[in-house]
């Protein structure tokens, strides 16, 4: 009977070094919770992520592409807390172990270099020339749907840095309300 459990204990623990493993280098499950992707994804519907091509590879992020980002602590800065020489996101220095902390599914919509402007008509400019984002669902303003103005609409994206935001503008928490992410 010892025997029996020593054994399914090791097989357990070798099940388990394997997941980790796998979730650690190659693929990493998401389950979408809110409506900020929509439609390009919905809510409650399970995304498996590459991850082998961010930590193995070293693969650059590119305009465009779907990233998971670390929920800032931070989801909105006023304009008294703006600093227009430190638009990066502000993000607790403690270290966080909790693998079920909360994570953010995002476009990334500018890199390094690149100059953000939401104008007032809503539109977007990278670099001055206005964007066609057949993705977004419906429009988006500068405003939030609380009545606060967004800060983070007319900026320079820092050195390792990106400026992210959900595809459905209206529902998302993004980079206008708490900046670039690291």
């Amino acid at each position: 009977m010892k025997k029996v459990i020593l054994k399914t204990l090791i097989y357990v623990f070798i099940l388990i070094g394997i997941y980790l493993l796998v979730i650690s280098f190659a693929v990493y499950p998401c389950i979408t919770k809110g409506m900020s992707m929509y439609p390009t994804i919905g809510p409650n519907e399970i995304i498996l992520t590459n991850r082998w091509k961010a930590i193995i590879n070293k693969e650059s992020i590119k305009r465009g592409d779907i990233v998971i980002i670390e929920e800032p602590s931070l989801f909105y800065i006023s304009s008294e807390e703006y600093d227009e020489n430190n638009v990066v996101a502000h993000y607790s220095n403690k270290i966080n172990l909790n693998p079920f902390r909360t994570r953010w599914l995002k476009r990334v919509i500018g890199i390094a270099g690149d100059h953000i402007q939401i104008t007032e008509d809503e539109e977007l400019y990278i670099n001055g020339i206005k964007q066609d984002e057949g993705y977004v669902d419906g429009n988006y303003t500068n405003i939030t749907e609380y009545g606060m103005e967004y800060m983070y609409i007319d900026l320079i994206v820092p050195e390792n840095t990106v400026y992210v935001m959900g595809d459905n503008r209206t529902e998302s928490a993004d980079s206008r309300s708490f900046g670039c992410v690291p």
